[in-house]
């Protein structure tokens, strides 16, 4: 069974490999992108007033964030995460929200499916989703596409999952970025904790806009009643900033592509790319082909220790083609072997992509995402010292390593990962 499942996958890959053509690259890369903002706003992309960021880099300080908003919520709190799982770094968390439920605060949770599919790591042990202790202890839960009988007799229905991170408190407070509600973002490390960001903004636009969006999923995967007038937003002037909020979900707002163009061929001068997980195609490689072409010094930063070895197999198989590409290459191991969760692009020391949102085929096609994007010299200085922090951590690899990972297993992994990773 299990051959069979992954057989049909990669027939699934190379078709939508080939749906998306190097010729529609070709087309967009004729077009230079002179004003990333200007093109991605001719696109649809939304831009809200916004505060100044604060920035999270590791599951402690987001934790300890976390568990403050959670104390002074007065109202409601929605929650959005990939991986919700219980586990002793996690329960403090989960059980906090449900105090505030005992003290009157709506708390709303979206999981995706996926949270029943996590191991700890490296062993086979199963950590259990939080669906039913959550419940339990009195929080509202849905499950985000579950995985049933009936959609596995249809496999495309169970590639749609939500790999959104969002936290919305009181409408005063929005928090987006990498980091689950599991072990794996929240473990300290050495405890093969994750190195993760998390921005958390004010903006009442993007807020309203967000909470609309969780109760249409809400009220998609759930019989639980909810109240969209009951999530008020409070109004809150000269706000300084303005962030661009890409919240992708293919169907309705397919526009983590549109971040892509913009962002790599829109830059003139250097690209910084911090990306865990990066299964490449043609398309995403020509992009930085082209970036490099025109002179546009392109930076990769992959990681070492991922906690499943396939997922390490399938981002290390396209080392070599990111250095044909004309990328510098990094590879991330450290401090305590962590393993580089954080997703972040920084173009031209100007341009700021934070979120959810990997460089993949996944993240482009398959999976709801949520990015904020800022054109702030600013805010983009406060990410590049995070990427010092990381490059500090980091070694560069030679094609001569890079094609020590070209093997038959790799590439299988990294075709697979295209759908599942």
């Amino acid at each position: 069974m299990r051959r069979t499942t992954a057989l049909i996958v990669l027939a699934m890959t190379f078709a939508l490999i080939s749906c998306t053509s190097v010729k529609t690259f070709e087309k967009r890369a004729r077009e230079i992108i002179p004003d990333p903002i200007a093109y991605l706003v001719d696109r649809g992309l939304p831009a809200y007033p916004s505060s100044d960021i604060t920035l999270f880099n590791t599951g402690r300080e987001w934790n300890t964030h976390t568990l403050k908003r959670i104390a002074d919520a007065k109202e409601y709190i929605l929650v959005t995460v990939f991986l919700g799982n219980i586990h002793e770094v996690s329960y403090e968390v989960w059980d906090a929200l449900a105090e505030k439920v005992k003290e009157g605060v709506d708390v709303y949770v979206l999981l995706d499916s996926s949270s029943y599919f996590q191991l700890t790591p490296h062993t086979s042990l199963v950590v259990p989703a939080a669906f039913n202790y959550a419940r339990d202890i009195g929080l509202k839960v849905a499950e985000y596409n579950p995985m049933s009988v009936s959609h596995a007799a249809f496999l495309p229905l169970l590639l749609d999952r939500d790999h959104r991170k969002i936290w919305i408190f009181d409408g005063e407070y929005l928090a987006v970025g990498g980091i689950n509600l599991n072990e794996a973002s929240l473990m300290i490390p050495p405890e093969t904790g994750n190195i993760d960001t998390m921005v958390e903004i004010q903006s009442p636009q993007a807020i309203e806009a967000l909470v609309d969006s969780f109760v249409r999923t809400w009220e998609r995967y759930s019989v639980q009643p909810i109240d969209r007038a009951a999530f008020s937003v409070p109004p809150k002037e000269n706000l300084p900033k303005t962030v661009y909020l890409s919240d992708h979900y293919f169907f309705a707002d397919n526009s983590v592509t549109d971040l892509f163009d913009a962002l790599i061929l829109g830059a003139q001068k250097e690209v910084w790319m911090i990306q865990g997980y990066s299964f490449l195609t043609k398309e995403l490689i020509n992009r930085i082909k082209e970036a490099t072409n025109r002179g546009v010094k392109v930076n990769i930063v992959l990681s070492e220790n991922a906690v499943k070895v396939h997922y390490e197999k399938a981002a290390f198989f396209g080392m070599v083609d990111l250095i044909d590409a004309g990328a510098t290459l990094y590879l991330f191991d450290g401090p305590h072997h962590a393993f580089l969760h954080c997703k972040l692009i920084v173009a031209d020391e100007k341009y700021s992509l934070f979120g959810s949102v990997n460089y993949n085929l996944r993240s482009q096609f398959l999976s709801r995402e949520i990015s904020f994007l800022f054109d702030d010299e600013a805010i983009a200085e406060k990410a590049l010292e995070h990427v010092g922090f990381i490059i500090d951590h980091s070694r560069i690899v030679d094609r001569e390593e890079a094609k020590t990972h070209r093997k038959i297993d790799y590439l299988f992994y990294n075709l697979l990962m295209q759908f599942i990773g």
